[in-house]
């Protein structure tokens, strides 16, 4: 899960990185309440979970109370790749010496922590990655002694910091490992970390994405930091916010009319890469992390289900730490109750269930005239029949 731009930022300001002071608005009258309060020039900034902003639009520079109103209703009456804009980080502007690149990485091909640094920031980094690579230091992290001073220090010196600015830099890098490990996070990168005319340092952008399979350690989190975020009340947008609510750690929408609900990770992409295969465009891909209940079940099957592009369901579930017998009380729970009958009766639902008392699922299924199977590429077969393709 992505965290937007202001929650980031609160999560660096507690270990010690300094920001810009600034809050989130969410309407032009806000943001020059707030732009008034500050009393000095801001940048009016959209917060989606999307980058690119800058070259969008999505930032915009105000001097005074009325252009950061006038920048809050342009940018608030837009969308970025398709997001919503509900809301607007108003914030100080601040001047600027020099840009630089500073993110802590989960580095999966050599299972460790990857720091990497650059004198290059505020930039498209993935284009000074590809066009030069000699500009970005990269270091990996020990797992057994961390991030140390001396290598935060080294890397600093390495990324082009001299004098003073090297023992700040190297305690920010310190501070965004801290980060990654405290958050489960699987990116923590701050571009631009700028240096001021004072020789102190900020992170004027921030960005940290957290491992979804964790998610349910940090629930407050989630909770506190996700108060603030205005929930879009239709949409794309509203069906992602409720599958993070309800516990979903992936749930996308894709441009076909075929919903896939699975069990874990693997069965998921099998089922996605097979979908295709046979011809059939997913519209939803839900994956519900592997122990699951049928609560869950319900629940995923109400968001994909709300998304009245989606024809036909195909639930592919497997067995090992799963009940099947359970994951059917979860599928026939969300049949019977007759406010979302009403959904369920414009699409078709498959089943496919195999592993722990799958005989058992599927007589409770039958009993709700849900069809299931034993094999994938039956189900898939008998999904795509129903999409009109087979």
């Amino acid at each position: 899960m992505r965290l937007y731009e202001f929650q980031a930022k609160k999560i660096l300001e507690g270990h010690g990185i300094k920001t810009p002071r600034g809050r989130v608005a969410y309407s032009p009258e806000e943001a020059g309440e707030i732009a008034e309060e500050l009393g000095v020039p801001v940048a009016v900034k959209a917060q989606v979970l999307v980058g690119g902003r800058g070259l969008k639009g999505g930032v915009k520079f105000a001097e005074n109370p009325e252009g950061a109103r006038i920048s809050a209703a342009h940018i608030l009456s837009g969308a970025f790749k398709e997001q919503t804009v509900n809301g607007v980080l108003v914030e100080e502007r601040v001047q600027v010496e020099a840009e630089y690149f500073a993110s802590v990485a989960i580095d999966y091909q050599n299972k460790c922590p990857l720091v990497m640094a650059s004198s290059r920031g505020g930039v498209d980094i993935e284009r000074i990655a590809s066009e030069h690579p000699d500009e970005i230091v990269r270091e990996g992290v020990a797992g057994t002694a961390g991030l140390t001073d001396f290598q935060a220090r080294r890397i600093a010196k390495m990324a082009g910091l001299k004098g003073r600015s090297i023992l700040l830099f190297g305690a920010i890098l310190k501070s965004l490992y801290s980060v990654l490990l405290e958050y489960d996070a699987i990116l923590v990168e701050v571009n631009p970390l700028v240096s001021t005319p004072s020789g102190s340092f900020a992170a004027v952008d921030a960005k940290i994405v957290l491992d979804d399979n964790a998610s349910f350690r940090h629930r407050e989190l989630f909770s506190e930091l996700g108060a603030n975020v205005k929930v879009p009340t239709e949409g794309p947008g509203l069906r992602r916010a409720l599958a993070v609510e309800a516990g979903i750690p992936t749930y996308m929408e894709l441009a076909g009319d075929i919903g896939i609900i699975s069990d874990g990770a693997g069965t998921g992409m099998l089922t996605l890469d097979l979908t295709k295969d046979f011809g059939v465009e997913p519209g939803v891909y839900c994956e519900l992390g592997g122990r699951i209940t049928p609560k869950l079940i319900e629940e995923a099957m109400r968001i994909v289900l709300s998304n009245e592009n989606i024809r036909v369901l195909l639930v592919n579930l497997f067995g090992g730490l799963n009940r099947m017998d359970e994951m059917a009380k979860g599928i026939t729970s969300f049949l019977t109750e007759q406010n979302r009958r009403v959904v369920a009766d414009r699409s078709e639902i498959v089943v496919r269930m195999s592993g722990t008392l799958e005989e058992e699922g599927r007589a409770i299924l039958r009993g709700a005239g849900v069809e299931s199977f034993d094999n994938i590429y039956d189900a898939i077969e008998k999904a795509a029949e129903l999409a009109g393709r087979g």
